[in-house]
């Protein structure tokens, strides 16, 4: 039976309403929040169905109540090493029955999954197994179990979907209702189960793993990470004679709008104290990767040398060359060469974009007795005040995976999230204060082209720079001329995906 399709077939009669679904319905077009790659939908769309949702609704409230340390005040499950074998219990809150969700004599569910065997049973008040084949209740109700007990062998064998589903437990939203339905209906629409009605009270839960038991832990280092989180940083910056004077100027000194993330600034003081000398930040454009070098510099005093853009400036004369001087030719070194003969730091942009033959010299640099040798023949030590850093976009055309040894040699390797909105806002009211009352607006069709460019693999990029670069065009032409100049060329002449941003753009007013 494949109970997937039969979902969609399915629905409660006079209320097609999925049960605090935020408001979505069955067969209810979500298409706005979320686009699985694999849909084969003829349209291309994305549609919910009730017992899917409800499903989630009724799982993600036994994973909220564990989380909040209820115990199993609403129910458990427990999984089997190889997490084949699921058994759920869960009781039905009191409301799903008042609101004809599920029938009034139904207070909890059992549900086992043994590879495509599924097992479903329901129980009254007292606990007493409703006997009968459960063809007096509706076709929705015995779905109900069998996809709470399949969400937990999914959060069991999938990593991510269960970190996702734990996530929406706790802060429970419409894009995430709609991610984690598709994710779901997706893996497994053609798969068949044998489902059958049986009294599961007697079940030996023996040799399975309680969820309630396992989470006792997670819960423990979530809070251990909440304390480490919540700690206040005090930082440690270099002394003024660290440098020579004639580099103290190149200490950067950044808008007050920005910012240093709270994972950046706790690695400031082992920067400053050498424990980390050489700094790995990667992430996708716009995440503030080169700017994050720069707080940290700022907030320690660390003059930056210079920042290597490896797109273009990266060649064999990285730490100096040989140039000709009134009648003879001498040896010029740069700049990097400067930093680490007398310390201060360096900047390589996106250094994966570098052909290897030009960062051969950092395996040296960067290892425990760093020194490199330049072309004239000299060996420069490293300076005690050195550091390194460098940038990185994964997966971006045209970059290469960094040489292993290379990589090893990062002390620490930074991966920075995308930019909050809060952050974001910020950014762009600051620098243009004329956005100021059409940030929402701007955030929203951010977010929806970032969606639309995540769930079909687009090789394009949106980021907070073009909303900037928007924001400020818009001052003289208006947002939707100023679109046209700044945000459909992120398409790259796709004229259907040009076509695709403007009708997103159409969603707002922006007189």
């Amino acid at each position: 039976m494949n109970i997937f399709k039969v979902s969609y077939k399915v629905v409660r009669e006079n209320n097609d309403e999925i049960y605090k679904g935020f408001g979505f319905k069955h067969h209810s077009d979500a298409t706005q929040y979320y686009v699985h790659p694999n849909n084969q939908s003829f349209k291309g769309t994305t549609t919910l169905c009730q017992s899917i949702g409800e499903a989630l609704v009724l799982f993600s409230l036994l994973c909220n109540a564990v989380e909040k340390g209820g115990g199993e005040s609403i129910g458990d499950y427990f999984v089997s090493d190889d997490g084949s074998q699921v058994f759920l219990s869960v009781n039905v809150p009191d409301d799903w029955r008042q609101n004809g969700v599920v029938e009034p004599n139904v207070h909890r569910y059992e549900a086992l999954i043994d590879d495509d065997e599924l097992t479903v049973a329901a129980y009254d008040a007292m606990g007493r197994w409703i006997d009968g084949n459960m063809e007096h209740l509706h076709r929705l109700y015995k779905l109900l179990p069998c996809f709470c007990v399949l969400l937990a062998r999914e959060c069991r064998q999938n990593s991510d979907y269960g970190t996702m589903l734990l996530n929406f437990a706790e802060n429970p939203a419409a894009d995430t209702f709609v991610n984690l339905h598709e994710d779901f209906y997706q893996a497994h629409k053609f798969d068949e189960y044998d489902v059958n009605y049986s009294n599961l009270s007697g079940y030996d839960r023996g040799g399975l793993l309680s969820f309630c038991e396992s989470f006792a832990v997670i819960a423990e280092n979530k809070s251990q990470a909440k304390k480490e989180s919540e700690r206040e940083i005090t930082i440690t910056a270099f002394v003024e004679d660290a440098f020579l004077p004639e580099y103290r100027s190149l200490i950067p000194n950044m808008p007050p709008e920005l910012v240093i993330p709270k994972a950046v600034r706790g690695i400031c003081s082992a920067v400053t104290g050498g424990d980390i000398r050489a700094v790995l930040f990667h992430g996708p454009a716009g995440t503030g990767k080169t700017i994050s070098c720069k707080l940290v510099c700022q907030e320690i005093a660390l003059p930056i040398m210079d920042v290597i853009n490896c797109t273009e400036n990266l060649d064999e004369f990285v730490l100096g060359k040989f140039i000709p001087e009134e009648d003879r030719i001498i040896f010029k070194e740069s700049y990097v060469t400067k930093a680490i003969r007398s310390g201060g730091a360096v900047v390589f942009e996106e250094i994966n974009f570098a052909k290897p033959q030009y960062l051969a010299f950092l395996n040296s640099l960067l290892d425990d007795n760093g020194f490199v040798r330049l072309d004239n023949g000299e060996v420069v030590r490293r300076h005690p005040s050195f550091r390194f850093f460098a940038t990185m976009n994964l997966g971006y055309f045209g970059t290469k995976e960094l040489n292993q040894a290379l990589y090893n040699r990062f002390n620490v390797i930074l991966e920075l999230a995308a930019l909050s909105d809060e952050a974001i806002a910020k950014m762009l009211t600051t620098r243009v204060p004329e956005c100021a009352d059409k940030v929402d607006k701007l955030l929203g069709v951010y977010h929806k082209l970032k969606k639309k460019i995540d769930s079909e693999e687009l090789d394009i990029v949106i980021s907070p720079r073009n909303l900037e670069n928007w924001v400020r065009l818009a001052k003289y032409e208006g947002y939707l001329a100023a679109a046209e100049r700044t945000i459909i060329p992120i398409a790259k002449c796709d004229r259907a995906m040009e076509e695709t941003i403007r009708g997103i753009l159409m969603l707002y007013k922006w007189l």
